[in-house]
This record gives C-alpha cells, sequence and structure tokens, in this order.
C-alpha cells in the first residue's frame, strides 16, 4: 500500500534540497500516478518549499566554496538534476559575482608546493575549471620553483 506522496515528498526533501526532477523521479519510483506527482510538486512550489532557482543557487554555492568544483562541472550536474539551462546560467552568473574562481581553483588543486603541473591540470580540468584559469594557477606554481 502507497503512503502519502506529500509526505514521502517532504521525507526526501529533509535531507538536502532537490531539484523539481529529482522529486519527480523519487516518486515515480515509489509508485505514484504522474498526476498525484504534479499536484505535490505543484503544492511545494506554492509553498516555496520546491524552487529550482533557489535549488540551483545554494547547488553552486556549495560547489564553488565546499567541494571546489568549476562551473563547467556544476553546470554538468545541475543539467543532469533537471535544472533549465537558463535557470544555471542566470545563477551561475550570480554566484561568480561573490566569488574569486582563482582562488577556488588554488583551493581545489591543493598542495602544489612539489606537484606534477600536468597532474594538477588534469586535476582543475576534472573538477570543471576553464582553461584560462588552469593556466593562471599551472604559470603562477611555476613563477615559484
Amino acid at each position: 500500500m502507497l503512503s502519502d506522496p506529500l509526505k514521502d515528498a517532504l521525507r526526501y526533501l529533509r535531507y538536502r534540497l532537490r531539484s523539481r526532477k529529482e522529486i519527480q523521479v523519487h516518486l515515480l519510483k515509489k509508485g505514484y500516478s504522474e498526476k498525484e506527482i504534479e499536484e505535490v510538486i505543484e503544492k511545494l512550489e506554492e509553498q516555496n518549499i520546491l524552487n529550482d532557482r533557489v535549488f540551483a543557487r545554494f547547488y553552486i554555492s556549495d560547489g564553488l566554496s565546499v567541494y571546489y568544483k568549476g562551473p563547467f562541472r556544476l553546470k554538468q550536474e545541475l543539467l543532469k538534476l533537471g535544472v533549465s539551462e537558463e535557470l544555471i546560467d542566470d545563477s551561475m552568473e550570480k554566484e561568480l559575482e561573490n566569488c574569486d574562481l582563482k582562488e577556488v581553483a588554488k583551493k581545489a588543486a591543493g598542495n602544489t608546493e612539489h606537484a606534477d603541473p600536468d597532474k594538477i591540470r588534469r586535476k582543475l580540468y576534472r573538477k570543471g575549471f576553464s582553461s584560462s584559469i588552469i593556466d593562471e594557477i599551472i604559470d603562477e606554481i611555476k613563477q615559484k620553483s
């Protein structure tokens, strides 16, 4: 017997913010109908419990300041989570205004004292930083050596 889809959605939201698509997929897996899911999502959005714009801003902010991920990787992750590209770009622009991307990349590179510049380049590329930021970091490392 299925329980209440709203309760299931709220329980799923208890641990972290979620995107609209994440809630849809979760409730579909639980066996709820598309109609039930849409009603729950509308209720959550009306109460501002579910908001892809807020979700994207928090996701980007945490990605930059806690996990030291670059913009390209964050964008790909948000696209997979079902956030629209327009919303991602808007949120990314706002978050990057308050953030020194070069400093984030330095933190992502970690201890660079004895590190191989090629390894650092690959690491930062995997983390989603642009080649221009990576080049700046590599140049700084080479100047210190």
